[in-house]
């Protein structure tokens, strides 16, 4: 089985509206669709993480016509769930029938960027793999980031970390944020993984925690 990490670059006229707002509002917002299913008259009831601003998301969604009804569920001041129901697009049934085919998984969560990306983690049979990318519409190309055998990050033993705070750590260490003494900020950890500095902060106390905590586990 093997495994492919991509991202995928829209024209802006493929893009969702609401993550097409988003980027011409400059809004700093990563949202992660956790869970999707597409009913047969092409409506989709989708389950997204929010990282930012979360009024601007709700803005957007608002003024989003193919929204038929969202939900709203804060976490913390700077995260929350959204629960959304809306009428699909073609290009984006088109998009979605690219990944959904026997012999390929699409491992959750798909994240979608400020900038108007969006990164996802397939695995499966290499020839469904490959048949994938040749269906992905015209209007939108994928930069290939990995292919191999399908594994989970090793990120370092004992400690439970999700793909979010790994990245928030390996960004942390390249700017010098745990150098002694320390050479980089938390801005910085933000603008590398395109976040507000309040969310890499999370991330990061999320991630030290777990490690202490494996390390206690493994020293009791």
């Amino acid at each position: 089985m093997k495994s492919l990490r991509c991202t995928l670059r829209f024209e802006e006229a493929a893009m969702h509206p609401v993550h097409r707002r988003l980027t011409r509002d400059e809004a700093l917002v990563n949202d992660q669709l956790l869970h999707s299913h597409r009913a047969e008259d092409g409506r989709a009831t989708l389950l997204f993480y929010v990282e930012g601003d979360r009024e601007a998301y709700a803005d957007a969604l608002e003024a989003t016509d193919r929204i038929v009804e969202y939900r709203i569920t804060p976490l913390d001041d700077e995260a929350c769930y959204a629960y959304i129901r809306e009428r699909s697009s073609e290009f984006d049934m088109r998009l979605e029938d690219a990944f959904q085919r026997p012999g390929l998984l699409v491992i959750p969560p798909v994240e979608f960027h400020s900038d108007g990306t969006a990164r996802l983690t397939a695995v499966g049979e290499p020839e469904a793999l490959q048949t994938a990318l040749e269906d992905v519409p015209a209007a939108a190309s994928v930069d290939i980031e990995r292919v191999g055998e399908y594994d989970t990050p090793e990120l370092t033993s004992g400690v439970d970390l999700t793909e979010r705070q790994y990245e928030a750590v390996v960004a942390a260490f390249d700017v010098g944020y745990y150098d002694v003494p320390r050479a980089g900020t938390v801005e910085e950890v933000g603008e590398r993984l395109g976040c507000a500095p309040g969310t890499a902060s999370e991330h990061l106390r999320k991630a030290e925690r777990a490690a202490m905590g494996a390390l206690l586990d493994r020293n009791a």
